[in-house]
């Protein structure tokens, strides 16, 4: 959201979990809608690789609009604007997600 807040959301503990809504999903993630306990609300992203544990061909085959999942704060930046969302547990972001190479056959 342009103009949002994001000061509820900084210095936040990384094992807290917050409740949030799927606004809307992209080929690169999802917009999640969350609120802080003073009432703060923000949009921020869950990246594609920050979904679930795994490659995922699709963000629209792991959640939908209107669903409420469970998010952490990954980052804040406040001059952009940007809050940063994971759906993984603690010490689960960051791996890289890549589809499993293609098995050549042996040569004879």
């Amino acid at each position: 959201r342009e103009g949002q807040d994001l000061t509820a959301f900084e210095g936040r503990d990384p094992d807290e979990w917050l409740t949030g809504t799927v606004e809307r999903t992209a080929p690169f993630g999802a917009f999640v809608a969350v609120t802080a306990e003073d009432g703060a609300e923000a949009t921020g992203l869950v990246h594609i690789a920050q979904i679930r544990e795994g490659f995922v061909e699709s963000v629209d085959d792991e959640v939908e609009p209107g669903q409420e999942v469970q998010v952490r704060v990954l980052s804040v930046d406040s001059e952009k604007r940007s809050l940063r969302l994971t759906m993984l547990p603690q010490g689960g972001e960051g791996q890289r997600r890549e589809a499993p190479a293609p098995v050549d056959p042996p040569a004879f």
